[in-house]
């Protein structure tokens, strides 16, 4: 008896030791305690940190490179595993808590219309009846397809009006040397979905815009005033993108086209309809399916600014291959991969976007990052978003600080340093005229 009341003890004990272990230390057994991504987002559980994901093996602080990258290889899009391979070195970085993502009046705005968001077959966003513009949040914190996880980053943006300034644009060689840099000027004013800067809702008199926005370049003389005055409309299906680039060299305007989008800016590996990842009206692209995952993607809040407002680069920020690729933080945050091929004929064959998941939702730009793919389905470009905490009157939230674009396939690169801010801006401050004085 008392040899089988020791063995019932000692069994009782392990049963109480390997519990205690999965509650008080989730990372302890493989994949004890990881939650699910419906929990992350339904904000039932926290976004697992990379230590739990790799059970240890991996921690925040700790350099990914070509020679450790398996370790976190599922959390990897292809498009970065090749940038690593290429010698792209990435720090582990945590996340933040989603109210120091989002702002608490777009959280309540979010949810005081959620499911009142319809969608057409377009794209399009309306309030509860199709023609009524939607007055702002997230309209489908819970796609149910890559349509609307896309047109959540159409009509679902936190700022209202936008300037990107200063903003560079550096060039760098197949050997890792910077050897040309371009200073520019972004301007964004959002015509519908307002709700920080008055007025609320749509700006009068532009209830068919959905933005108006200028991409101007301010020096070298050479290519100043090289750039694009664009009315986006609200639906870009029924009505296609108005405005014009300007090109200084023939000092002339052409009118934007589905061709234009595709022109490189000023000689960079971006294209106009490569800005903010995808820039380009949705109408011309066939959004394929929609999958939730955790993927490796540039961290909220950086330690430092990456760039100065003399428009120079902190000393802090490191590179590796030359000046190639910033030794930037990483962090886990739940995306939706969302295929899409284009339905114009077009210079990329297709692109992958890793879209953000309501509630982790910056306020600018919510496409994470894109691998972009060529004419042969190769992997061609890879581009993301960096982010950075950004203040408005008694406001802090994420928003966007920067972003590269690689050419995998020729070791070339561009990159944009900016410092994001809003501004309250009125749709007639952003025109042609504005575009072309910025030029003489």
């Amino acid at each position: 008896m008392r040899d089988q009341n020791i063995n019932i003890s000692s069994g009782l004990w392990l049963f109480l030791t390997a519990f205690l272990l999965i509650f008080y230390f989730p990372g302890t057994l493989k994949g004890a305690g990881i939650p699910s991504i419906e929990d992350v987002i339904e904000e039932k559980a926290q976004v697992p940190r990379i230590e739990e994901l790799t059970d240890g093996k991996v921690k925040e602080g700790d350099l990914i490179n070509k020679d450790n990258m398996d370790l976190v290889k599922e959390y990897l899009t292809p498009g970065v595993a090749e940038a690593i391979r290429q010698g792209m070195v990435l720090i582990m970085r945590p996340q933040l808590p989603v109210d120091k993502i989002v702002p608490k009046f777009f959280i309540e705005l979010t949810k005081k219309n959620d499911g009142k968001a319809i969608i057409d077959e377009n794209g399009t966003v309306y309030y509860e009846k199709m023609g009524t513009p939607w007055p702002g949040g997230c309209p489908f914190t819970r796609p149910k397809n890559a349509l609307e996880a896309m047109a959540n980053t159409k009509y679902g943006w936190v700022l209202d009006d936008v300037r990107q300034y200063p903003n560079i644009l550096v060039f760098n060689s197949s050997d890792g040397k910077d050897y040309k840099t371009l200073y520019m000027d972004h301007l964004y004013v959002n015509c519908n979905c307002r709700h920080l800067v008055p007025p609320f809702g749509t700006y009068p008199g532009y209830e068919d815009v959905m933005f108006k926005r200028i991409s101007v370049t301010t020096s070298p003389l050479a290519l100043k005033g090289l750039g694009q005055f664009t009315v986006r409309h609200y639906d870009d299906a029924k009505k296609y993108d108005a405005g014009f680039a300007y090109l200084p060299a023939f000092k002339r305007t052409v009118r934007i086209s589905a061709t234009t989008w595709q022109d490189n800016i000023g000689g960079s590996d971006w294209t106009f309809g490569d800005g903010g990842i995808l820039q380009e009206p949705y109408s011309d692209w066939d959004f394929k399916s929609a999958t939730l995952k955790y993927m490796l993607m540039p961290e909220p809040d950086p330690p430092f600014p990456y760039i100065k407002k003399d428009a120079t680069l902190d000393s802090r920020l490191q590179f590796d291959v030359g000046r190639k690729f910033g030794r930037l933080g990483w962090a886990i945050w739940p995306v939706y991969e969302v295929e899409a091929i284009p339905k114009i004929k077009h210079i990329y064959g297709k692109k992958v976007f890793y879209v953000n998941t309501w509630p982790y939702w910056p306020a600018t730009w919510e496409i994470n990052l894109s691998d972009s793919y060529d004419r042969q389905m190769k992997l061609w470009k890879v581009s993301w978003m960096c982010r950075a905490v950004l203040s408005y009157k008694d406001m802090s939230f994420v928003s966007t600080s920067s972003g590269p674009m690689h050419d995998l396939q020729t070791g070339h690169s561009s990159t944009f340093w900016f410092i994001q801010e809003v501004t309250e801006l009125k749709p007639d401050d952003v025109t042609l005229t504005t575009l072309l004085q910025a030029g003489r």
